[in-house]
């Protein structure tokens, strides 16, 4: 059913090893979800507090410090029905 909303194509950089430099490396691929641009206030899993510029929703896994759309993934949190199925994954960015 969320699937139907879903229509965006998003650029998601996944993020890899680090090369030589200790920079992080990615693989660029193009997944289904939908960006609403909005800032709030949020706090991720080590505490770290920042102002999301916009949320994504997709039903693809994506982790903190991937890329979406250039921007970087602050905090991903999977969004579960009743039965404690993961519907959909909400996905926060700085």
């Amino acid at each position: 059913m969320s699937n139907l909303y879903f229509n965006q194509d998003i650029s998601w950089g996944d993020a890899g090893t680090p090369n030589d430099y200790n920079e992080s490396t990615y693989t660029t691929t193009t997944i289904k979800g939908r960006k609403q641009d909005g800032f709030k206030l949020i706090r991720n899993a080590s505490g770290d507090q920042a102002v999301s510029s916009a949320m994504v929703m997709t039903e693809t896994a994506v982790g903190v410090k991937d890329l979406l759309d250039g921007d970087e993934v602050m905090a991903s949190n999977p969004i579960r029905d009743l039965d404690g199925n993961i519907l959909h994954y909400e996905v926060w960015l700085i």
